[in-house]
């Protein structure tokens, strides 16, 4: 029999769940906040940490919200959801605090830190959405997996994506039961397997694409017939995903309807945005982080500035009107096309980009004499990997680094401090309603 604890919650773990001390023994319990009083059940009990469930609430913290849909407790994907608006941007601002004293020797490390930037909208800010599909009691669902399960729940009127977003994905359900769509519940049946859906805040288009383990999907072109209907639809594509993968979407893509692309604008840049084109999730915030990093960079018309990860060439391009020339690399072949083709779309001149990996192609642009003034790094979740030693060697007098896991920037700088000072940390408030938070960071030699 498992045993009840009375616990309380001192403080918020990286990933949004409560955390307090059991006999001195640190404790996860999700759904539980800081000053809670909670009673709650051992489900797993290791040498060095408790993780329990939440049973009930003895004292309730004054920030908690009770009007949360079932279903949006039960998902991973809005952890803070029952949290007060202005308590999660703290919370985050914790979390980046707790990385840095973790990984990192300076004293007094919270006093770099800024206060949370807030994002514009706290609902419906997200551009896209990648939900699976499954068939339950004969019904079409689609939305995210119950946190340690396999069983998807159904999501409708997602409280975080655009309402473009949610009412087509909405449609496509009814449209895949009516069509009898065949869906992929499993390796051994072919169909589709996701639904996706982006918007585009600066115009309202939307792009659908149908991620399936086959290229021929049975009367996918009856749905597709219907979507074209729809005046928001812009473009629908159909992704061709190899089961082996661990990745979601494949890199063949067959267009189905529209350009194979939508627009998005932040401040004067209109970017392309295909089916597998990376590009920040919160655009409206979006701006607001670009604002700081340029802020940050100080550029002088005279800079050469280094874009690594470079996407789709959001960033870079944002900086280009602030300096002489951005030089930006990403392994992504699309991406490098998608930037190519945002260069043209906004008549600019001054950036160069390369399908590369950056720690081959830094050390061929230093033979070649190219010398960078500033260099913006915003690299995946792992981080920079090798290339934080590689950085070093550029010299150049100022580093960006942008950063979606506050674990993995706090390692990196452990290297990038060597040789730079830290001098700002600004996070900044990506997606409201989970605990994830993009941390904007100002080195200087």
């Amino acid at each position: 029999m498992r045993r009840k604890i009375l616990l309380t919650i001192k403080k918020i773990g990286i990933n949004g769940e409560g955390i307090g001390y059991y006999r001195k023994k640190i404790t996860f319990v999700k759904g539980a906040l800081p000053d809670e009083v909670v009673t709650c059940e051992i489900e797993e009990e290791t040498p060095k940490y408790i993780k329990a469930k939440l049973l009930n609430i003895k004292e309730s913290s004054p920030y908690r919200v009770v009007d949360i849909r079932k279903e949006f407790l039960e998902c991973g994907g809005y952890a803070l959801a029952h949290v007060s608006y202005s308590k999660q941007l703290e919370y985050k601002r914790n979390i980046v605090i707790d990385a840095f004293s973790k990984y990192l020797n300076i004293k007094n490390v919270e006093n770099k830190i800024e206060k949370t930037l807030p994002s514009p909208k706290e609902y419906h800010y997200r551009n896209k959405n990648q939900f699976p599909v499954a068939i339950k009691n004969g019904r079409v669902v689609a939305g995210l997996y119950k946190e340690g399960s396999n069983e998807l729940v159904d999501i409708k009127d997602c409280i975080v994506q655009h309402e473009h977003g949610n009412r087509i994905t909405e449609q496509i359900k009814s449209l895949i039961a009516r069509f009898k769509v065949p869906v992929s519940i499993s390796k051994r049946f072919k169909g589709v397997k996701y639904i996706s859906t982006r918007t585009s805040f600066y115009n309202g288009d939307v792009q659908v694409v149908f991620i399936a383990n086959t290229k021929h999907v049975e009367n996918l072109d009856k749905v597709v017939s219907m979507l074209k209907r729809e005046r928001i639809v812009k473009s629908i594509v159909l992704n061709i995903t190899d089961d082996k993968s661990h990745l979601v979407m494949g890199t063949e893509n067959i267009n189905l309807y529209g350009p194979g692309y939508i627009i998005e604008k932040i401040g004067d840049i209109e970017y392309k945005l295909s089916a597998n084109s990376f590009f920040q999730l919160n655009p409206l915030q979006t701006k607001n982080l670009y604002d700081k990093v340029v802020e940050l960079a100080a550029l002088k018309e005279t800079d050469i500035v280094l874009d690594a990860f470079c996407g789709v060439g959001t960033i870079g391009q944002y900086l280009s009107k602030h300096c002489k020339k951005v030089y930006g690399m990403d392994i992504v072949e699309e991406s490098i096309t998608n930037a190519q083709e945002n260069l043209i779309l906004n008549g600019i001149t001054n950036c160069q980009y390369s399908v590369a990996d950056a720690t081959k192609i830094l050390p061929k642009w230093k033979k070649e004499g190219i010398n960078f003034d500033v260099v913006v790094v915003d690299p995946p979740r792992t981080g920079l990997g090798s290339l934080a030693k590689h950085l070093l060697s550029t010299n150049a007098n100022r580093i960006i680094y942008v950063s979606c896991n506050p674990s993995t920037l706090a390692k990196d700088l452990k290297i990038l401090t060597r040789k730079y000072k830290l001098r700002t940390v600004q996070p900044i408030d990506m997606f409201p309603q989970t605990p994830s938070v993009e941390t904007v960071v100002l080195l200087t030699k």
